[in-house]
């Protein structure tokens, strides 16, 4: 499978690369298929010689809402090193919503193409000037994922978390080359999925289960995604997180919701204990970790009278428009030795 591509971005490390022309707004499902098929090509190597990849997707992170990006609020220590350590991206674009950024990602190609140009199911406002096209409500069958290409090079994979691309049985995540999923867990662990022992917003659910794939498939190159449900509303944090915060003296600009930046930090030490995992199963040197969000963040609570949630300051607006406060998303890229 080849992927031809041409890729905009500015990118904040010790290189500067010239920006080109975009033709993709998402970099990053780029980065996996042409990853994808260079390791179908090298399917006879070792596994030692076949780097894993760990995907980390959030919900409705705005670009500025970690450290590394700016916030002068939200405290993001491992984010913040990641990016220290790997290469943040300050131009990266997705879609508005979630189900067609997804559908990008899961495909390679524009959102338009794959029939999914709207969050699933989409609205339905007969009062609007414009009619909204109808939109396909799952992932075509048949069409290749990042997930088959790297089992059909000999890699375990699995996907963990919101999908949002098909919800009935025939378009989930193991029908879409992903062999590992939430149905094989361990019963124990499954069971809290479906409770409050599973963290707020299932962070820690999610956590514990890729901890758990990567320490069973620890001896197999793998390919993880974690795809959480932090930080779409309803904001929830720890008590303890939050509470931190509601102490914390407010900055001279932005907002300073307490809840939602304790969410924030809660899926910041998330990401850290999937680290902590990974460097005490001796795997860091050997994986790729990658880190985004699936559209940008979300100002205020729909009707736009509700809750402030955040800013996308100092771009404009928010999730669901076209501007660039709904569009440009955070990506963070760490690969030791390459990137």
């Amino acid at each position: 499978m080849t992927y031809a591509i041409t890729m905009a971005c500015r990118i904040d490390s010790r290189l500067r690369i010239p920006r080109v022309p975009k033709t993709l707004p998402l970099l990053l499902a780029c980065l996996i298929h042409v990853w994808s098929s260079s390791f179908l090509m090298a399917e006879s190597r070792s596994s030692a010689a076949r780097p894993n990849l760990v995907f980390i997707l959030a919900d409705d992170m705005g670009w500025p809402d970690t450290g590394c990006y700016g916030h002068q609020f939200h405290e993001t220590p491992v984010l913040d090193q990641l990016a220290a350590e790997g290469m943040r991206f300050t131009d990266f674009y997705a879609t508005p919503v979630c189900s067609s950024t997804r559908s990008t990602i899961l495909t390679g190609q524009y959102s338009a193409r794959t029939g999914i140009t709207d969050f699933i199911p989409g609205h339905f406002r007969p009062f609007e000037r414009l009619v909204v096209p109808p939109i396909d409500h799952h992932l075509q069958s048949g069409i290749q994922t990042p997930g088959d290409v790297l089992n059909a090079a000999g890699y375990v994979t699995g996907h963990f978390g919101k999908w949002h691309v098909g919800s009935d049985d025939a378009h989930q995540p193991d029908q879409h080359g992903y062999q590992v999923t939430e149905k094989q867990l361990p019963v124990e662990l499954r069971q809290r999925g479906s409770g409050k022992n599973g963290g707020p917003k299932k962070i820690d659910f999610l956590t514990d289960a890729a901890i758990w794939f990567m320490s069973q498939h620890q001896a197999e190159p793998f390919f993880l995604t974690v795809s959480h449900h932090a930080v779409h509303i309803p904001v929830e944090a720890r008590e303890e997180t939050a509470a931190k915060y509601r102490r914390k003296p407010r900055p001279a600009t932005g907002v300073n919701n307490p809840d939602y930046a304790g969410m924030v930090e809660d899926l910041d030490t998330s990401v850290g204990r999937i680290l902590e995992t990974l460097e005490q199963l001796k795997l860091s040197d050997r994986t790729i970790v990658i880190f985004a969000s699936d559209n940008g963040g979300l100002h205020t609570i729909y009707t736009g009278v509700g809750d402030v949630i955040s800013t996308n300051a100092p771009l404009r607006d928010e999730k669901g428009t076209l501007y660039e406060g709904g569009v440009r998303v955070p990506l963070i890229v760490r690969w030791p030795g390459v990137v």
